[in-house]
């Protein structure tokens, strides 16, 4: 079954089940994360790749929280939840605009140029001096090894990047403060960051 369909049929309990891939995915960065989100608490936000909400608990206050998922089902939370992906954001919300747009671990789905779509897309959907907070697989050092442990688990393809890379596809949205923070680092090596970046 490809992974989209899959994905398609999981239900929340499914997808809240903790696993080794969880743990490392949310669980151990939350201490960085989590502050930053904890700003976003009243503001008007978009969550990308929401899944059930784990992080979006930590910002939601009543109504201001909308939501993009592949499978808008797996939301529990009383939110708007649009059916779609990363690179339709303006399609999906039209010419609603946020004060963040917040995405994290969905990512490591997209494509080099997914990727810098995701960006753009985002840039249009905020309002001026609105925040993007995301996180990025590094792919480097334990990055390198959690794209390939994901690709053999999940059997999906994962693409990292390093912060020159990250920083050129923001430039190109039209980003100018650009802030990238080390997330697990292992030796000084990081296999993940949060962005966050606003103009």
């Amino acid at each position: 079954m490809k992974n989209y369909e899959r994905y398609l049929k999981t239900t929340a309990e499914e997808y809240d089940k903790e696993t080794i891939m969880s743990f490392l995915c949310r669980r151990l960065p939350d201490r960085k994360i989590v502050p930053i989100l904890q700003e976003m608490k009243g503001k008007k936000v978009l969550d990308v790749g929401l899944g059930t909400g784990h992080y979006t608990r930590i910002f939601l206050t009543e109504n201001n929280v909308t939501g993009i998922d592949r499978n808008p089902h797996l939301c529990k939370l009383p939110v708007k939840v649009y059916e779609g992906g990363a690179t339709e954001i303006s399609r999906l919300v039209g010419a609603e605009k946020f004060d963040g747009v917040v995405s994290t671990w969905m990512t490591e789905y997209l494509s080099p140029d997914e990727l810098g779509i995701f960006f753009a897309e985002s840039k249009k959907a905020l309002k001026a001096g609105g925040k993007l907070i995301t996180t990025v697989i590094s792919g480097y050092g334990l990055g390198f090894m959690y794209v390939t442990m994901a690709k053999m688990l999940r059997g999906i393809d994962k693409y990292g990047y390093t912060k020159k890379e990250i920083t050129k596809k923001l430039k190109a949205a039209g980003f100018t403060e650009i802030k990238i923070i080390n997330l697990n680092s292992w030796v000084g090596i990081p296999w993940a960051y949060l962005v966050i970046a606003q103009d």
